[in-house]
């Protein structure tokens, strides 16, 4: 026969084992209910992000075209415009890590955020040149408000290609025609303080025509003209080199076709200076 005492001990642990799993159950179901409510917040903060963005792209790409905006666009606009403005502040950010890693050009915010300032640092050779800035305004499109740019720099042409959807791209290209021109300029100035015999009869703002009067030595006395084309503005070497003189039987000579090629693949000071010690100009 049970033992009243015992069953009455079993009972209330019994007791106890269902109250604690009903707290447990309880628990659980709150959790749940709270995940379940958190997913569902995270789900309309998710749409409502997705909406935002593509309105975002859309109103970017219409502005980025010109395109005028109608009074629900504009007032859509005024209501992202802060996001528009996190976002290019972030690229620039991120351009900033870059130069720190690639130097190039030096970005700095101004005016709180919503502009700003490039500073292009030009050198050839390892020798520092000429430094320009430039200030851009980053609301609702991206405008230049002042340089220094030098005027024979197609800048104009290049913000049209890239300012708006490339920024970074328009930098970069803007900073290799820069560090093109000083390179030229550069090259022009060691020609007259290093090779003095070599005549420049003609040049032109933007240095990408060059063309030169080689005085041949003494005991042939024959000059050589050398025409220099530089077709591509983001590089420092001409694209065409031409050759022509009275003496055509030099000119067309073994030494003076490598030394055509001598200037199309080298520094036209530093090809010159060969050119003079192999004899071939005085």
């Amino acid at each position: 026969m049970d033992n009243p005492r015992q069953k009455g001990v079993f009972d209330h642990l019994m007791m106890l084992e269902r109250k604690e799993a009903a707290i447990l159950q309880r628990h659980q179901n709150e959790r749940l209910e709270e995940l379940r409510t958190t997913a569902a917040t995270l789900r309309a903060k998710k749409d409502r992000i997705r909406v935002e963005t593509s309105a975002i792209k859309n109103l970017k790409a219409q502005m980025d075209k010109g395109l005028p905006l109608d009074d629900d666009e504009t007032a859509h606009f005024v209501k992202l415009e802060p996001y528009l403005l996190m976002s290019r502040r972030m690229q620039l950010r991120d351009l900033q890590t870059a130069h720190r890693l690639i130097a190039g050009y030096d970005l700095f915010e101004s005016k709180q955020g919503k502009s700003v300032c490039v500073s292009f640092h030009t050198a050839f050779e390892g020798v520092c040149l000429e430094t320009y800035n430039m200030e851009m305004d980053l609301n609702r499109m991206v405008q230049i408000s002042r340089h220094n740019i030098p005027p024979c720099i197609p800048l104009e042409k290049l913000a049209k290609e890239n300012l708006q959807t490339d920024f970074k791209g328009f930098l970069q290209t803007l900073d290799l025609h820069l560090n093109a021109l000083a390179g030229r300029k550069q090259q022009i100035t060691l020609v007259k303080e290093l090779v003095g015999t070599v005549e420049i009869i003609e040049k032109n703002q933007l240095c990408n025509f060059l063309a030169l009067v080689c005085k041949a030595p003494a005991d042939t006395d024959e000059d050589v003209l050398c025409t220099l084309e530089y077709g591509d503005l983001t590089r420092c070497l001409p694209t065409h080199v031409a050759i022509d003189g009275e003496n055509k039987t030099l000119i067309a000579s073994p030494q003076w076709k490598e030394h055509q090629v001598l200037l199309m693949e080298t520094p036209v000071h530093s090809a010159l200076l060969t050119m003079r010690k192999l004899g071939s100009i005085s």
